[in-house]
């Protein structure tokens, strides 16, 4: 590999990749992004790096865009209306394994999830898990697996919701306490990493944000930020959840996922396995998600405080 060897970055068009690509561009690294959409990647390509376009289920295509590279930053990312995601899931992981035995690539970031350690009961965590069984399977690649906590951005979810009836909802229990953690807090790990290409073998690091919340805090987190301090939370009963997904247009069998994956947390198995630490401990708090992004998100869609 030269000096030009480009970090071929996935889902660079969603919120981690494109971090991880924009803070790579800064320090004047070379950079591959890889989308479905070359109008999403233009803005990472003003900026200087080097568009990919086509599917990750394409085996031919990563095996392109992996060429010549000297790491990478792997990830499934979402297919919302996909019919089968367990498939879909294998596609992709194994079109990555098969690209990756033939690139040059020295070091891949993978993007898996807390309770990835469990096999079963946590619906697309649980497939990341095989995942991870599949790249493990390359032992010349150095990988840095990163298990983030439950996304701060999945509560951008339910802004309609809000909005719409004065209620926050999921079917995570109310007073069930799990780590919550921003993607740009995970995009500034996984691009540090990738700079330094400090890690070697396959080593696993859970990423738990700044604390633990239960959804009655969060609620009241969130609804402080938006001038609704009393914002009630309701625990959507499963059947109900997976049928508010399904009107919305998730298909099924990502639907069915999800409803899992609530049932798995509400029984403990996305519980931390690592201590809090420098490692695993990320910066930003709820609070400042809520100030920052969540407030902003619902006044963008034209609704005022109170």
């Amino acid at each position: 590999m030269t000096s030009s060897s480009p970090y071929v970055i996935s889902g660079a068009s969603g919120h981690i990749g494109g971090a991880i690509a924009t803070s790579l561009l800064a320090l004047h690294l070379p950079v591959r992004v890889i989308g479905r959409s070359p109008s999403l990647l233009a803005p990472l390509v003003a900026k200087g790096a080097e568009a990919a376009v086509g599917s990750l289920e394409d085996t031919a295509f990563l095996t392109r865009a992996l060429a010549g590279a000297r790491a990478a930053f792997v990830m499934i990312p979402p297919n919302l209306s996909t019919p089968d995601f367990a498939a879909y899931s294998a596609r992709v992981s194994a079109a990555y394994v098969d690209a990756l035995k033939t690139s040059p690539a020295t070091h891949a970031v993978v993007l898996s999830s807390i309770g990835a350690h469990h096999a079963t009961g946590l619906g697309p965590i649980s497939l990341l898990h095989r995942h991870e069984a599949r790249l493990a399977e390359l032992a010349r690649l150095h990988q840095l697996v990163l298990r983030p906590a439950y996304f701060m951005e999945n509560h951008l979810q339910g802004i309609p919701l809000i909005t719409g009836m004065g209620i926050y909802g999921s079917p995570a229990k109310p007073e069930l306490s799990f780590a919550q953690i921003a993607t740009s807090d995970i995009a500034a790990v996984a691009a540090r990493r990738l700079a330094a290409l400090d890690f070697s073998g396959r080593s696993v690091v859970e990423l738990l944000g700044a604390r633990d919340y239960t959804m009655l805090e969060s609620t009241r987190i969130l609804g402080t930020a938006i001038g609704r301090p009393q914002l009630p939370y309701v625990p959507f009963p499963y059947a109900d959840a997976r049928g508010a997904m399904i009107s919305m247009g998730i298909s099924a069998s990502v639907a069915d996922g999800f409803v899992e994956m609530y049932q798995g947390f509400n029984g403990g198995l996305a519980a931390a396995t690592q201590p809090r630490s420098a490692a695993t401990t990320t910066p930003t708090t709820l609070e400042q998600f809520a100030t920052a992004v969540f407030a902003p998100a619902c006044a963008a869609k034209g609704h005022a405080r109170g």
